[in-house]
């Protein structure tokens, strides 16, 4: 051999590390010699180490093979295995070192098959048939397990090494009966390696990389570790019952449920050294490079084609076994927790990033293939039954595709992870706030007295809120992550694009916008959730003041929103659209104090120009009813929302919404709005004006020591409980009322007509008069309160405003109105409220003098009117009005016979489509005008009036 048998003795004494024995390499004449003396050097070193002796076994060349390995089968220890992998590995490095000492193919085969020798003796060690534990006689853990472990001191290969290895290991093994087990013992050592990570560890990514390599080998066209992991029990174990199980017992749960929740985290909880602005510069940047991984190993599973539905049905069973998650009142101890979720959405983001919006089935979540379980899902505007019955019509199309599949599931992830973990930030904020507020109130008069059970509950409850405050925080900083919620937004422009393509599919809004638009079966039967949750994620991320749509395309989200709202006949559900609704008004700039892009890309749209305003009043009118336990005090909430929008496009540099609206209020249809108008101010008012004569009750009360102190301790609670809830309600009941007396204010500047409409005009002057009364009338010393500016209370804007509210109506037919109320106005009323003006300077004294001015006519007609009343009191009963008993001037007949005045009946009207004496449906084109009667009527009255 020559030259070539010097170069193989040089490689076996390097690689081996032995010393150079001549007696024994002398005779070799062969390169298969050479490979032969190599493995038997091999197997004794093995055997030395399982001999755990320092020195150098004895070689005896006349010892076979198997003769050296039935006596290391004969040999037990605890650690040996491990030392022996290491060894393997490190001769493994050496080869790769030492093949420069050679050239040629037989130099090649050579170095081949002895590495070949070297992964078949690994694999004998690897499944223990070289060695065994003591305990239990199997290894029970893989001695590989450190292999890809970053920085590990028992493999110190570069990573692309560690690779090359386990890719040789996996050629060497992979028709053989060692490739499972050995990889099976490797893949449930980096789970159980998951299962005790936590984010703080310093090697916290370690198992994520490591499975990343192991996934990411390809093996001519197929994947080996991939299909090994995806034919595991442990993949998608069948006797898994709910969401929590399968995040333990699955083997991508240990690794999603990485988590930086305080309650979720023990060592995070335990350690009350852990600084949370530390963690505000850490956490991030691990909680984005653990996601980054999960979603590469997640990817790598879904490489090869006949993997995917595996991978789709663990996903589908992660969602399905999840469902309860957006409940109100989830039993937490069954479902996934929010960290293991949050990764699942990162990675599923991760996935959705490119799929093409138009190559997405816009009949996935209706077709009987949808993997998802709908059945007790709310539909948008459909039964439960109607979404059956259309899902038949869908039997026989094709298979989805992985596109449409991997979208759609993204979207019911953001509703099974992030909205939940939103909705658990605000009740974490609100139980601050709530014993934050309780600790004040405890030490309202000074901190209880040492040692006294009070003082103990006090201590107990401060404690308890520095925890939670630290949670609060810790949260914050894990469902804000900035690059999940870059994901998201992109993600959610393309969901909103897929809605509109869904909604309207010829396009027919998004080119010219002039017509409304029709239902369709495809949107009623859509899970409604899906566009719950674009509001309740917008709503939640302004209410955070997280600039969520900062460097997305924000159109397809404006043009779904203004097409929702202008359409709210596609929902059967308000509230869904109420939410869309609020949008819009965190968006305002009354509550971001200024114009946000969102806001002025839904407004601008000449559709926005033309219908925004018209729904948003229509809305306004019908929302008596949401759906929900709330929704009395919801009405006035949505309310709220609609009049600040309406409040700023009115005020807007561009007019044309202005001149919208005031079409809009000429038009007789939207009398009832102005009328629910007046009934809200009439309400919030006066429901406010009781609260604050409550709350000066209890106050005088408290500002009398002696008094207070008096009293037993459990009607104290009961009064301090009571003036929270007024306080409460007061506070509510005027943010409203403010809004309504203020849209009163600036519309009758403008626009006085349908104020004045027969219908209207009696309700608005007793309105005016009765709050003018309440203000500034002889009881209006009970309204001083401490601090009002607390509560929202503004007694002299609301003087102002209601002042100048009878002077824009000013007119004929108005002065009646007001003079004709008989239970707020007298004479005096007008003089208590000048008065009011002039010592509070409330208004200058051009505007006092315009006020008398008005008074002096209201009064002038009040007169008149007491005249004819006098002249007027045997007015034959037929000429009355059986309601109110006042003379009838444009007498209708209702269908059900009576007689009624046409104002008052179509006041009536206006707040219930009934008719008042047999609650049958009426309408005003159902009256039917007495002309007759109004004959007789009129010349009664002339005849009086003639004497």
């Amino acid at each position: 051999m020559g030259d070539s048998k010097q170069q193989m003795e040089t490689f076996i004494n390097n690689v081996l590390e032995i010393p150079y024995d001549h007696d024994k390499l002398q005779p070799l004449l062969s390169a298969r010699d050479m490979l032969l003396y190599a493995e038997e050097e091999l197997v004794c070193i093995i055997a030395q180490i399982y001999m755990e002796e320092k020195k150098v076994l004895p070689r005896d060349t006349s010892s076979s093979i198997a003769q050296n390995m039935e006596l290391r089968r004969k040999i037990v220890t605890k650690n040996s295995s491990r030392i022996a992998v290491v060894y393997l590995v490190d001769v493994w490095e050496r080869i790769s070192g030492n093949l420069y000492l050679g050239s040629g193919d037989q130099w090649k085969e050579f170095c081949n098959s002895f590495t070949a020798t070297v992964m078949r003796n690994l694999g004998l060690v690897m499944t223990g048939k070289l060695g065994c534990d003591l305990e239990t006689g199997l290894i029970q853990s893989s001695p590989l397990s450190c292999l890809f472990i970053r920085n590990h001191q028992s493999f110190p290969l570069p990573i692309p090494e560690r690779e090359r290895f386990a890719e040789q290991l996996i050629r060497a093994t992979q028709n053989t009966g060692t490739f499972n087990h050995i990889f099976n013992t490797l893949l449930f050592d980096h789970m159980g390696r998951a299962k005790n990570n936590n984010i703080l560890d310093a090697n916290v990514c370690d198992v994520y990389y490591a499975l990343e390599c192991l996934t990411a080998i390809k093996i001519t066209a197929c994947r080996p570790i991939v299909s090994l992991i995806s034919g595991l029990e442990v993949w998608c174990p069948e006797l898994i019952k709910n969401g929590r199980q399968l995040e333990n017992y699955s083997f991508l749960g240990p690794l999603l449920g990485l988590s930086g929740y305080f309650e979720e985290n023990t060592k995070i909880e335990k350690n009350k050294d852990l600084e949370v602005e530390q963690l505000k510069h850490d956490l991030p940047p691990i909680v984005r490079e653990t996601r980054d991984i999960m979603f590469k190993i997640v990817y790598n599973l879904l490489l090869p084609k006949d993997n995917r539905d595996k991978v789709l049905c663990y996903f589908a069973r992660v969602l399905n076994m999840n469902a309860k998650k957006s409940g109100i009142q989830a039993k937490e101890d069954v479902l996934s927790r929010d960290g293991f979720m949050l990764n699942f959405l990162s990675v599923i983001l991760d996935l959705s990033a490119k799929v093409v919006v138009e190559k997405v089935d816009k009949n996935y979540f209706q077709s009987p293939n949808c993997r998802l379980d709908f059945s007790e899902v709310t539909r948008v505007n459909a039964t439960s039954e109607e979404a059956d019955e259309f899902s038949k019509t869908l039997i026989g199309v094709r298979q989805p595709n992985f596109s449409t599949e991997c979208f759609l599931m993204a979207i019911y992830s953001v509703h099974l992870s992030l909205l939940p973990a939103l909705r658990k930030q605000v009740t974490r904020v609100q139980r601050i706030k709530d014993l934050t507020n309780m600790i004040k109130d405890t030490t309202r008069n000074g901190r209880p007295a040492a040692g006294s059970r009070a003082e103990l509950q006090l201590k107990i409850g401060e404690a308890k809120l520095e925890s939670w405050k630290k949670a609060e925080k810790i949260a914050q900083i894990t469902t804000f992550e900035t690059e999940l919620l870059q994901k998201f937004a992109e993600f959610y422009g393309k969901v909103c694009l897929w809605v509109l393509s869904v909604i309207d599919p010829d396009r027919l809004w998004a080119n010219c916008g002039t017509e409304k638009l029709p239902n369709n079966k495809l949107l009623d039967t859509l899970p409604e959730f899906i566009l719950d949750d674009i509001a309740d994620v917008l709503i939640q991320s302004s209410r955070f003041r997280i600039n969520l749509l900062g460097n997305v395309n924000i159109a397809p989200v404006c043009q779904l929103i203004q097409v929702c709202v202008c359409h709210p006949h596609f929902f059967r559900n308000p509230y869904l659209v109420s939410k869309l609704i609020e949008v819009i008004y965190m968006h305002s700039p009354d509550v971001q104090g200024t114009s946000t892009p969102l806001f002025e890309k839904i407004i601008t749209p000449s559709s926005s120009e033309q219908f925004l305003l018209p729904a948003l009043l229509d809305f306004y009118t019908e929302v008596e009813s949401t759906g929900t336990s709330s929704e009395f005090y919801d009405k006035f909430s949505i309310r709220y929302h609609i009049s600040i929008i309406t409040k700023t496009l009115w005020f807007a540099s561009n007019t044309t919404h202005r001149l919208t609206l005031m079409q809009c209020l000429e038009n007789t249809k939207y009398t009832r709005f102005i009328n629910m108008l007046l009934n809200d101010t009439t309400f919030l008012l006066d429901e406010s004006i009781d609260s604050l004569r409550s709350i000066r009750d209890t106050q005088k009360l408290m500002s009398d020591t002696g008094k207070w102190e008096g009293l037993p301790e459990e009607s104290k609670t009961q009064k301090l409980n009571q003036l929270k809830q007024d306080e409460r309600q007061c506070k509510s009941y005027l943010t409203l009322a403010n809004e309504t007396v203020q849209m009163f204010h600036y519309l009758t500047q403008s626009i006085q007509g349908p104020f004045l409409r027969a219908a209207l005009i009696d309700r608005v002057a007793a309105m005016l008069n009765y709050n003018l009364q309440q203000l500034c009338g002889p009881k209006c010393a009970d309204l001083k309160v401490q601090d009002p500016q607390k509560y929202g209370f503004q007694p002299k804007e609301l003087v102002q405003q209601i002042t100048d509210i009878y002077i824009n109506l000013d007119s004929p037919v108005f002065l009646n109105a007001v003079a004709g109320d008989e239970r707020s106005y007298k004479p005096d009323l007008f003089t208590l409220a000048i008065t009011r003006l002039t010592n509070a300077a409330i208004k200058s004294s051009y505007e006092i003098a315009a006020f008398s001015e008005f008074a002096d006519k209201v009064k002038e007609k009040w007169e008149e009117k007491q005249a004819m009343d006098l002249d007027f009191e045997d007015a034959p009963d037929e000429f009355r009005d059986p309601l109110m008993s006042t003379m009838m001037r444009e007498p209708v007949l209702l269908p059900s016979g009576v007689i009624m005045d046409k104002p008052i009946i179509e006041r009536h009207l206006l707040n219930s489509s009934t008719d008042p004496f047999n609650r049958q449906h009426l309408t005003a084109d159902m009256l039917i005008p007495e002309t007759e009667l109004k004959g007789r009527i009129e010349a009664w009255i002339k005849e009086k009036l003639g004497k």
